[in-house]
């Protein structure tokens, strides 16, 4: 009976979808390295709706200012503004792009990026910028779509600001 007390968890492990990842085909991940080809192809073309075909229609996508867009139609709304202004003469390139499966149909992807030729609203030109994407990439009828994306920009780690620790006695 102890045995098979013992043997009950390892079961539970080698079933359990959230423990064991299931990897995709290669053909799955080049179809995702492609996404984010596409993606800076229509970012240096500054092709909004190439851009944003994309995404899942229903997609999240939060912004390095940290706006948090619901669906894609509102999305576009924000990248139509972005580069009709701010980042018209804009150049993107992505630096290197890690997919991890979650399940054939289920990918995480993180992508670094790299970006200069933004402007401030008064014509004078911003530095240039790094930042990461972490997304969740969902296959559906035989296409990848981005169905969430994050943004957040590289900053130097001297000179991110630090949260104050809570003063008081917490918890007691």
């Amino acid at each position: 009976m102890k045995t098979r007390l013992w043997l009950l968890p390892l079961a539970l492990l080698a079933v359990s979808p959230v423990t064991h990842a299931q990897g995709g085909n290669a053909a799955d991940e080049k179809a995702i390295r492609n996404i984010e080809t596409k993606w800076e192809t229509a970012w240096n073309q500054h092709n909004v709706a190439a851009m944003t075909r994309l995404f899942a229609p229903g997609a999240d996508v939060i912004n390095l200012a940290g706006e948090w867009f619901k669906g894609r139609d509102a999305f576009a709304k924000s990248l139509e503004a972005l580069h009709s202004a701010k980042v018209k003469d804009s150049v993107w390139q992505t630096e290197e792009t890690q997919i991890k499966f979650l399940t054939p149909e289920i990918a995480i992807v993180h992508v670094y990026f790299n970006s200069h030729g933004e402007k401030n609203p008064d014509g004078t030109p911003l530095p240039p910028r790094r930042g990461i994407f972490t997304r969740v990439e969902v296959k559906g009828n035989g296409e990848w779509l981005i169905a969430a994306s994050q943004a957040t920009k590289i900053v130097p780690p001297e000179t991110a600001s630090l949260i104050a620790a809570p003063t008081g006695n917490v918890g007691q």
